[in-house]
């Protein structure tokens, strides 16, 4: 989940009207209770459509929403993986997001550059991917699981 203290507003109100129509923050937080994605725009996107760098989107389902609106290949997404037991994250870039096929509420795996895919959420670790997944998003065509389908 992204977080933010009203302190934390940008306070200069010319930077404020430059991220206009967006609010402009000079902090934002997270925390683990979901997954956190980091969109990356390009420079020809932002350019032509005058939207910022980027944005950090809480959830698979925010980052479905978020790059629904996007142009294919203007952008590319990173996922921020938290050390189990450390102070320390690994930004991974995403290649596909995944939802099971079977259950009452949608659950969404991710997938990366370095060919893994893993759940988007904690609370449903397992050591491998269900057999029945499905294509919600794809970033990058280089790495297929075979137990996925399209």
């Amino acid at each position: 989940m992204l977080v933010t203290d009203p302190s934390w507003a940008e306070s200069h109100p010319v930077r404020r009207s430059l991220a206009g129509p967006y609010q402009a923050w000079r902090c934002v937080g997270w925390t683990d209770e979901v997954l956190n994605f980091l969109i990356v725009a390009s420079r020809s996107m932002r350019d032509r459509d005058q939207l910022p760098d980027g944005w950090l989107v809480g959830g698979p389902e925010a980052l479905l929403e978020a790059t629904s609106e996007l142009d294919s290949g203007t952008f590319a997404v990173f996922v921020l993986e938290r050390a189990r037991d450390a102070a320390k994250i690994d930004l991974c870039q995403v290649t596909g997001i995944w939802r099971e096929r079977a259950g009452v509420m949608p659950t969404y795996w991710y997938g990366t550059t370095a060919g893994t895919l893993k759940p988007c959420s904690g609370a449903w670790r397992r050591p491998e991917a269900p057999p029945e997944l499905v294509r919600e998003l794809t970033l990058d065509e280089c790495t297929v699981s075979p137990q996925v389908n399209r």
